[in-house]
């Protein structure tokens, strides 16, 4: 069956479902249709410093959600899942995941669905370039699942987060929690600036269970400084603004926890 290897993040990120394109400067010969991805030995771990801002908000979100593993429980030299190739092009379809614009003739676009992770990864295995083949029985794969992706809700002035068990373990009341806005931008904020809608509460859950707590006016939306004394916005390499952009997180600040 064929094999494609690719650095974490990136690899889970396929796997789970949460990333639909896969950037590459070459095509195979024939669309390979479906085929199993490899996380290779080698991480790409050090996102800040080299990686596009809105690829870095979204995986912190999707960790924080519980979508995506942490760094650390990430495995590597394992083949972790399949996917299937659904077209391989020079559209990128506006996705996030789209290194480049559609006339960027460096890049070709694979564009994938029906993501699955095995339950137990294939360990052990090397990784090699371009598409390579494992000997493995393509109708007898190993146990796999689809990944049950969750994303927060909003209701009027209620908001609700999912949140990974470790976050979950440590709610208390009378504190606060953090996330990346990034492309959530439209369903935090007000039309066209960083002003957070008036949420009153919030709701977190996870494995079916659920706390809400009473927000505080002091919960707002606030940009990374760049640490000088005029406190400006700190900039972060974007795919959408050449110049940089800053990077906005949501600062959610609570009272007691609400019956």
């Amino acid at each position: 069956m064929k094999v494609l290897s690719v650095q974490q993040p990136w690899a889970s990120l396929i796997v789970a479902g949460i990333k639909d394109v896969e950037n590459r400067t070459w095509q195979p010969k024939q669309l390979p249709g479906r085929i199993l991805i490899h996380a290779s030995k080698k991480t790409s771990l050090r996102m800040m410093n080299n990686e596009p801002l809105e690829w870095v908000q979204e995986i912190f979100n999707e960790q924080i959600f519980g979508n995506l593993p942490d760094f650390p429980d990430m495995p590597g030299n394992a083949i972790i899942g399949y996917v299937t190739v659904d077209r391989i092009d020079k559209d990128n379809a506006r996705s996030v995941w789209a290194a480049g614009e559609s006339n960027d003739e460096r890049l070709y676009y694979w564009h994938l669905t029906d993501a699955y992770v095995f339950d137990e990864p294939i360990t052990g295995v090397k990784g090699k370039l371009h598409l390579w083949e494992y000997d493995i029985d393509e109708n007898n794969l190993p146990p796999a699942h689809k990944v049950e992706l969750h994303d927060p809700v909003i209701d009027g002035d209620k908001i609700t987060l999912p949140l990974a068990k470790h976050h979950w373990v440590n709610l208390r009341p009378n504190s606060s929690f953090v996330i990346e806005i990034g492309m959530l931008a439209n369903d935090l904020c007000q039309p066209d600036v960083y002003d957070l809608k008036a949420f009153k509460t919030i709701t977190f859950t996870h494995g079916g269970k659920q706390r809400t707590f009473k927000l505080r006016p002091e919960t707002e939306a606030q940009y990374y400084t760049d640490g000088g004394e005029d406190q400006n916005p700190a900039k972060f390499f974007s795919m959408l603004n050449p110049d940089g952009a800053p990077r906005w997180i949501a600062y959610f600040i609570w009272d007691d926890e609400l019956d």
